[in-house]
């Protein structure tokens, strides 16, 4: 579908007052080196919005709107993750006040990976996330076939159920799950966090293997069985090539999503010994020597596996984040 002229123009007029508001607040409020930044980033959305009114009426599928988002994207993600580098390189009892760093030090990053309580926290982030990974992708394997490909009445509600479980706050069902644990007598107890962790793997499981099952050539797999293949052949000419991999992608999807959980960790754990590591980072930073460039040191190498996830699959990912089941 090709945008209306209308719509680029607003998008192009947006774009442009977002520049010059950015523009004018670096040249009043920020000091230099950061100003450059500003008038970069000003100078980036004033030009698409200069250029956004000149092929307002062109033909192509151009979308100004979806230009101005991912350039706020990038700067809502690159500018933090700068700061956040900044203060982690920073020297030991300097705060830095530049967005860009100066005196670069490397001393935050061996602490955070020298320190024994953000270790333990890690291991009970993975352990937890591990577990509940591989207890919640075979029943989304088996739950997503059955929503694709058998004729079960109210399939769409399930799936629908689903999805608002999967949108449901987790600080909604914190309070009620933390009271369940201290009942059981399971509260701050690292294998009791596996449970609560499904409400957040499970649900997104079955979302994205939903979605790796809709695009799979379900007709290549009635091919093979019908010219008499084996489960064997069956295995290495369908499900490795066409299946496996999507799952595969999901599956780390899903790790990721569970070690990188904070409000039930926050919320279940009651000592360092079962806190996962994002609460960890947040609870007990007072523990830790330079705890503003510890956090942020730990903070960039816990964000490393879901940068390098993305980089090594990058198509398949926005494919799975970006389909839905119809």
């Amino acid at each position: 579908m090709t945008p209306s002229v209308r719509s680029r123009l607003w998008a192009s007029g947006t774009a442009f007052v977002l520049g010059f508001a950015a523009a004018n607040y670096g040249i009043v409020r920020v000091a230099r080196p950061d100003l450059w930044t500003w008038i970069v980033v000003a100078v980036v959305l004033m030009a698409t919005g200069a250029a956004g009114i000149l092929l307002a009426d062109t033909r192509r599928p151009l979308s100004i709107w979806s230009i101005l988002g991912v350039e706020v994207f990038l700067v809502l993600t690159i500018l933090p993750m700068l700061w956040t580098f900044t203060v982690a390189t920073a020297p030991a009892g300097e705060a830095p006040r530049s967005l860009w760093p100066r005196d670069v030090s490397w001393g935050a990053f061996d602490g955070a990976i020298h320190s024994e309580i953000l270790r333990h926290a890690a291991g009970t982030s993975v352990l937890v996330a591990g577990i509940a990974t591989i207890i919640a992708m075979p029943l989304a394997v088996m739950a997503a076939y059955a929503l694709v490909r058998l004729p079960i009445r109210g399939r769409r509600a399930a799936y629908a159920l689903v999805v608002a479980t999967l949108l449901l706050p987790l600080v909604a069902v914190a309070g009620p799950l933390q009271d369940q644990l201290i009942q059981l007598g399971g509260y701050s107890s690292r294998l009791m966090l596996v449970p609560a962790a499904l409400a957040l793997t499970l649900p997104l499981a079955v979302w994205l293997c939903v979605t790796v099952f809709r695009d799979v050539p379900w007709s290549l797999r009635d091919a093979v069985r019908a010219d008499g293949a084996t489960r064997r052949q069956s295995l290495r000419l369908f499900v490795l090539p066409h299946l496996a991999p999507g799952v595969v992608v999901a599956t780390l999807l899903v790790f990721v999503a569970g070690c990188n959980d904070f409000v039930l960790g926050a919320a279940l754990s009651a000592d360092d010994a079962s806190r996962p590591f994002p609460a960890t980072l947040l609870l007990a930073s007072g523990q830790l020597d330079s705890p503003s460039s510890t956090v942020a040191a730990a903070g960039l190498l816990w964000v490393l596996p879901a940068l390098l996830l993305l980089l090594v699959f990058p198509r398949r990912i926005s494919h799975l984040l970006g389909r839905s089941y119809r």
